[in-house]
């Protein structure tokens, strides 16, 4: 079952022939770097692959495997998946979560998924407004969504800083002075 497509690859659940590729990545301390920090062992990288990349949902809200149409090769996750906010889904919105594997990285791909989310966000789930959040140092992620509109709401400081993002429903935009910075 396709969920999305984008000229260049298809988003669809994942399956368990993705596990090895799956694994490879969040094994890769480079790929993991900005999102989450340290490598998983492939332990627990298979654990969150049955557990979690391979659940079942019903409301199209979810990381979904990232396939080159050309090749069928299983590059990485996107998705947008619900807000929650205490232990309740705030309506209307969703966060878009995304990383791919290293050898697919500056061929734009990060950027083509994620154009194919918001639209999906947007046109299909009939979203208000959709959040990522984005380490800092994070330059590639950072350069992604200012291209794409995302507005830096806020800036959370600690050992790891992050940017909050938000890109609202075309109907719904006003034009900001900004927004913040860390």
């Amino acid at each position: 079952m396709i969920i999305l497509e984008s000229e260049r690859m298809l988003f669809r659940p994942h399956e368990a022939s993705d596990l090895e590729a799956f694994c490879a990545m969040e094994q890769d301390p480079d790929v993991r770097r900005y999102v989450g920090g340290a490598p998983r062992t492939r332990e627990v990288a298979e654990e969150r692959f049955w557990n979690r990349a391979m659940q079942i949902v019903d409301d199209r809200l979810a990381m979904w495997a990232c396939v080159l149409k050309a090749s069928g090769d299983y590059i990485g996750r996107c998705g947008l998946y619900a807000t929650v906010q205490g232990e309740a889904r705030i309506p209307g919105e969703a966060v878009l979560g995304y990383y791919l594997r290293r050898e697919f990285w500056g061929q734009g791909l990060a950027t083509e998924a994620v154009r194919a989310f918001v639209t999906f966000g947007f046109e299909e789930l009939k979203l208000n407004r959709i959040v990522s959040t984005v380490q800092e140092g994070n330059e590639s992620s950072l350069h992604i969504l200012k291209k794409l509109g995302f507005v830096v709401t806020d800036c959370e400081q600690g050992a790891r800083s992050f940017y909050k993002f938000e890109l609202k429903a075309p109907s719904t935009q006003k034009i900001s002075a900004g927004g913040a910075s860390c």
